[in-house]
């Protein structure tokens, strides 16, 4: 999931749950780099600016978006997104269809063909048994995995003799089953390492943003949370003989800061860049040496969530629609994102084929209306032009991740605009790696905005299914803490079908539910922008929702001099 940060994908059903998305290019979108087709050098280190800190670097161990961007690095998972978003086989030999015999016709029983000789970057051999423990340790509430969406279907697995295929069994179909195993965020763990230690306490060891053992091209070389990551060339990397990773070393710089970001590409001392701040386009077009580049096949989502913990938001259906009303979609786009980023009002943009609907019940713009809504219902305007009810008052804390200047301009649009309607915006920020842990999780946001995508598969139980709601200290991704029963059959129909005309009439039906109850309101669909040294190649950003590094083995700069 997202968040966070978001994207819009086409699924085709009918090549297996292999994703292909179809360009959806942003007004206003500068033009995308393809993956380089010259010959690549070795050698150079590559710096490359993450806007936030990550909270943890194990797969499915947090919810920051910049996670997977590190992830990616340093593991190696089952399958990979290509630069259009089509899911391709990497620890596993070939994507398992029903062609192949890989996937049962009722979809519940999923055979993974592991690559040997495959090592662990301690030298130990990385196997069918390392799935087997991860699973497993995801679905252990002790651990606090990130997501168990899908990994909850499993009831158990078979792991060969000869520990290079590991079959699993699904209590029911899950069509998604694939995305749940695709990229560095979501990569097997060791189980010789982890599996002595007690599921609670890893995510609370120093592991956790410095592991120690992993599988991807680069390994962990320097963890100085805050400041910097440096991973340097895995010597076990199992594509290690065809001269790959390219680089010697990359520096995951972190700067919060979107205007320290744009100091370095000024100054020529960072490589890269990616969910950039919009509003400098203008400021990254004019850059000597650098070019400013999108993967037009992004689909994204900015959302609202509404806590329905909250006394009023959970319980007056009126005040949600009225905030609903009160969106100015048009002035968000053009002034916040500076036309960089299209109109949306669901959770499932064009890209995605089933999904993307296209007569869905937006609600309009209309302050007028909003103010008659809430009038009807007995919210009355006060001297101070906020309306109250039985001694309740609408007045809602508005949080995002701080550092991010569009969202700031989101902030102050809708703050304006609820005004007219008798709402009070208190607007309240936090960095990223507080916002999607204990505040969030632990539900002390009223309405808080971010950014998200739904990967590999429209499926989108993760944020709003009852199963995904943080509770009991796990963590979660459901936070507008909404559980409606109704629901809970669409999605069951959405991810128990291949035939895509039966995902898609479930969508629709939960489309009318979100433009209803607005669990979440959807502003607009974001196009990332990035930016990269002219010197630097294959620099390709993948569509999905962190995706900056879907294919980092392959970069590579001129002459070996980042």
């Amino acid at each position: 999931m997202r968040k966070k940060s978001q994207r819009w994908y086409f699924f085709s059903f009918l090549s297996m749950l292999v994703l292909i998305l179809s360009a959806c290019a942003a007004q206003g979108t500068p033009t995308q780099q393809q993956p380089s087709s010259d010959k690549p050098v070795s050698g150079g280190t590559w710096v490359d600016d993450i806007g936030n800190e990550p909270d943890s670097l194990i797969p499915n161990g947090g919810s920051q978006t910049f996670n997977t961007l590190v992830d990616q690095a340093l593991y190696s998972p089952a399958f990979v997104g290509d630069y259009n978003g089509k899911i391709t086989p990497y620890l596993v030999t070939e994507v398992p269809t029903l062609q192949n015999g890989g996937v049962s016709q009722d979809l519940k029983t999923w055979t993974f063909k592991i690559r040997p000789g495959v090592k662990w970057s301690d030298g130990q051999p990385l196997t069918a048994e390392d799935f087997d423990y991860t699973w497993k340790l995801w679905n252990n509430p002790d651990f606090g995995a990130a997501n168990t969406t899908g990994l909850d279907q499993i009831t158990s697995a078979d792991v060969s003799s000869d520990k290079l295929s590991i079959t699993f069994h699904l209590k029911e179909a899950f069509a998604p089953f694939l995305a749940v195993w695709t990229d560095g965020g979501l990569a097997p763990l060791p189980k010789h390492h982890f599996g002595s230690m007690a599921p609670a306490s890893i995510l609370k060891s120093k592991e956790n943003l410095n592991p120690s053992v992993t599988s991807g091209p680069f390994m962990m070389a320097e963890s100085v949370p805050g400041d910097h990551y440096t991973v340097v060339k895995n010597p076990n990397y199992w594509r290690a003989s065809e001269g790959l990773p390219h680089l010697d070393k990359i520096v995951f710089k972190v700067i919060a800061n979107q205007d320290t970001i744009l100091k370095d590409f000024q100054s020529g001392s960072s490589t890269s860049g990616w969910f950039l701040d919009v509003s400098k386009t203008e400021s990254y077009k004019a850059l000597n040496g650098y070019k400013l580049v999108v993967n037009p096949n992004a689909s994204n989502f900015e959302t609202l969530v509404l806590n329905f913990n909250d006394p009023i938001l959970g319980k007056f259906p009126e005040v949600r629609k009225a905030i609903a009303m009160s969106i100015d979609h048009d002035t968000l786009i053009k002034t916040a994102r500076k036309g960089q980023a299209l109109p949306l009002c669901t959770d499932h943009g064009k890209a995605y084929n089933p999904g993307y609907q296209a007569d869905a019940p937006c609600p309009t713009f209309d302050k007028a209306a909003a103010n008659q809504l809430l009038d009807q219902n007995g919210w009355v305007k006060g001297s101070d032009g906020v309306r109250a009810k039985n001694g309740m008052r609408l007045e809602f804390r508005y949080s995002t991740t701080s550092g991010k200047p569009w969202r700031d301009a989101d902030e102050l649009i809708n703050q304006d605009s609820l005004k007219d309607v008798g709402i009070k915006i208190d607007i309240e920020n936090h960095p990223a790696d507080e916002f999607f842990g204990p505040f969030m999780n632990g539900g002390k946001h009223q309405i808080a905005e971010f950014e998200n995508s739904w990967v590999y598969d429209p499926d989108d139980y993760s944020l709003l299914g009852c199963n995904a709601i943080p509770k009991g200290g796990k963590q979660g991704s459901n936070w507008s803490f909404w559980c409606n029963q109704e629901a809970e059959k669409l999605f069951k129909q959405e991810q128990q079908s291949a035939d895509p005309q039966v995902r898609q009439d479930a969508f629709n039906k939960l489309h009318q539910l979100y433009l209803t109850e607005f669990p979440i309101i959807v502003l607009y669909s974001p196009a990332d922008i990035a930016v990269v040294k002219n010197t630097a190649h294959n620099y390709a950003p993948g569509p999905t929702g962190a995706s900056e590094t879907v294919n980092v083995w392959d970069w590579w700069c001129t002459g070996g001099q980042c």
